[in-house]
């Protein structure tokens, strides 16, 4: 059996307040996160409203997951008629190729306005607002870190105390420090998601990190060294969260397959002892990764 091992969910989308509520209350899980990228039906004060009290009547530490200088696209778009529009401004070298969450993977060809790219081939597929995207160049300069909507959620924590932040690709002291001119006593996981993210923690001692496998993977290559900057988060944070790709099979089947149970059996075995499962997963098959995890603990 598995000892000290915690599991953290994301909230599934409020629009079901039963269903985020069967989120708290399992018994697996010992954190919950709210992604602010995601859209819900109330404000920024109801959508805390709801989750703090949630959080109280089930015990459950509450964190707010901001997005920083993570890339997103912020209106539908068919790139047969229109550009694909980010919530930040980007400058950048050729070439360069933007990643989107399908794994369609597509040429840059040029950037207007700022935040307006155009690209070549066309993906597959129209492009929602709110998804992720990552963009490997040459060079590229991504302007500002904390987006508008952070703010907002920010200024709402601070009334509402709550102080719990995860922030998306932070690369250096000034990401941290426009979080707590908002929110002076925030405590900060800093999600490492690109190779600036490993030099910032490797010249200082930070502590409350997360493994962002995911972008971190695409951000550093997509090869056999995310390995080793697993290796190098747990060494620099014991208590380093592992987030992504945990139980990926079940987006596709009912159970999860022999490599998901490998994969968290790597991870135990470098030293994590805190997983989170991401948002696809506790959408549409939060139960069957319960019932994974509760087979990967006992095991």
């Amino acid at each position: 059996m598995k000892k000290a091992c915690t599991l953290i969910a994301t909230i599934p989308s409020l629009n079901n307040i039963e269903k985020v509520e069967r989120v708290f209350a399992n018994t697996n899980i010992s954190e919950v996160r709210f992604n602010t990228g995601a859209q819900t039906p109330y404000s920024i004060s109801e959508t805390l409203d709801i989750l703090k009290k949630l959080s109280i009547k089930y015990k459950k530490k509450l964190w707010i997951d901001l997005k920083g200088r993570q890339l997103r696209v912020i209106k539908w778009a068919d790139p047969l008629f229109s550009c694909i529009e980010l919530n930040h401004n980007i400058q950048l070298l050729y070439p360069a190729q933007i990643y989107f969450r399908n794994s369609d993977r597509v040429n840059i060809t040029h950037v207007k306005d700022g935040n307006k790219i155009f690209v070549d081939p066309l993906p597959k597929y129209p492009l929602g607002a709110g998804q992720s995207v990552n963009i490997i160049a040459k060079e590229i300069k991504i302007d500002g870190y904390l987006t508008k909507t952070d703010k907002q959620y920010l200024l709402v924590c601070r009334k509402k105390k709550l102080n719990n932040i995860m922030a998306s690709f932070v690369e250096n002291f000034n990401d941290l420090s426009q979080i707590l001119r908002f929110l002076p006593t925030a405590k900060i996981i800093c999600k490492v998601e690109s190779s600036k993210g490993l030099e910032f923690i490797s010249q200082y001692n930070i502590s409350g990190l997360m493994a962002a496998r995911d972008d971190l993977f695409i951000q550093t290559g997509q090869n056999y060294s995310l390995l080793d900057h697993l290796k190098f988060i747990i060494s620099r944070d014991p208590e380093a969260i592992c987030a992504s790709r945990i139980f990926l099979s079940l987006e596709k089947k009912d159970t999860v397959d022999f490599a998901d149970f490998a994969d968290l059996e790597l991870m135990y075995n470098m030293g994590y002892r805190k997983f989170m499962l991401c948002d696809n997963v506790c959408n549409y098959c939060f139960e069957n990764a319960i019932l994974a995890w509760e087979n990967f603990i006992n095991g």
